[in-house]
């Protein structure tokens, strides 16, 4: 007998067929993440009273304004295949450094170091952070579960106690508004279209985008993977510094325990955001709806009086739900 054939029309469908699970995954690797935010400003709306205000929208944008500056700086990381475990450590020593200078006389000098050192400091412990990983070779989970550690040991031992009375000048910068819009809001925004050029126009972007697909490859590419891994853990740095201004800009006082879990959040949001903790795929863009997700829901969360350990708990939940979903993504790619 001669060999089987298939009609034309059958063949077409057959193959329509093995694709559909393909672009279904497509599709939702590129649209879900804004099904998601939908469907949780919807149920909220329904569920929680006063959710679905502008008063509690521009609370919410307030919220994660600080968190989405962090999550950026950590997109840079996991773009580049590494982790930053001690975002919040860093905001903390950032914040408190910055509120000791921010509670004096309004001097030109102490006015640009109150808002200098923070951005210094983070820049200085990326560096840190960065060049143990770089050159080091030490793994980046490793390295940055030691030094959340050590900088957070360090911010206590240097002050446990909080400061309090912030120059008014210094309040303005997390209290103040450009007409209706908070100003953190718009550091936030301004952020994230520095990060999206750098990421989408620059040869330093795709650089980080091929360190963290392949980084064997983009060695034989000749691009300098040390300066690549430094400087994303510098720009992580540098964000958590900002953050820790614009934080403690906003609570009115610097304390020692400010950032404590934010690590968590700004990983949740990026990953949410479809980043890959594989490295190599993940966007700005995303990573702001991301943190809205996350913002959202543990904005909904407190109004539905929830415990805060019941919040960690589904957070907690997220981050796993989105690996897992990388993952079968990664298989059907």
């Amino acid at each position: 007998m001669g060999p089987k054939t298939v009609p034309v029309g059958q063949g077409a469908v057959q193959a329509a067929q093995r694709m559909a699970p393909t672009q279904v995954a497509l599709a939702l690797r590129e649209y879900g993440i804004y099904f998601a935010l939908l469907v949780v400003v919807a149920g909220f709306s329904v569920i929680a009273p006063n959710f679905a205000t502008m008063r509690n929208l521009i609370l919410v944008l307030l919220q994660v304004s600080v968190t989405g500056i962090m999550a950026i700086g950590m997109l840079f990381v996991l773009l580049s295949g590494g982790i930053d475990l001690s975002v919040g450590s860093v905001l903390a020593v950032a914040g408190m450094i910055s509120g000791m200078y921010a509670q004096r006389e309004p001097t030109a000098a102490n006015i640009v170091l109150a808002t200098a050192i923070p951005v210094l400091i983070g820049v200085a412990c990326g560096l840190f952070n960065g060049t143990l990983v770089a050159w080091a070779k030490v793994p980046p989970f490793i390295v940055t579960l030691g030094t959340m550690y050590a900088y957070r040991g360090f911010v206590v031992w240097y002050r446990v106690n909080p400061i309090y009375n912030l120059q008014p000048w210094y309040r303005m910068i997390g209290q103040g508004t450009l007409g209706p819009i908070p100003l953190p809001v718009i550091i936030f925004f301004t952020v994230a279209v520095a990060a999206a050029a750098t990421l989408n126009l620059t040869r330093f972007g795709r650089y980080v985008y091929a360190v963290g697909g392949n980084q064997e490859a983009a060695r034989a590419a000749g691009i300098n993977i040390s300066v690549v891994k430094l400087s994303v853990y510098t720009i992580s740095g540098l964000l958590s510094g900002l953050a820790g201004l614009v934080f403690t800009s906003r609570l009115g006082a610097a304390q020692a325990t400010s950032g404590t879990g934010f690590e968590m959040i700004a990983i949740a949001s990026v990953v949410v955001g479809g980043a890959s903790l594989f490295g190599g795929r993940g966007s700005v863009g995303k990573t702001m709806v991301g943190a809205l997700i996350i913002q959202f829901l543990q904005n909904g969360l407190v109004m539905l009086n929830v415990p805060s350990t019941i919040q960690q708990i589904i957070i907690g939940m997220i981050i796993i739900g989105a690996v897992w979903v990388d993952s079968v993504l990664r298989r059907e790619r």
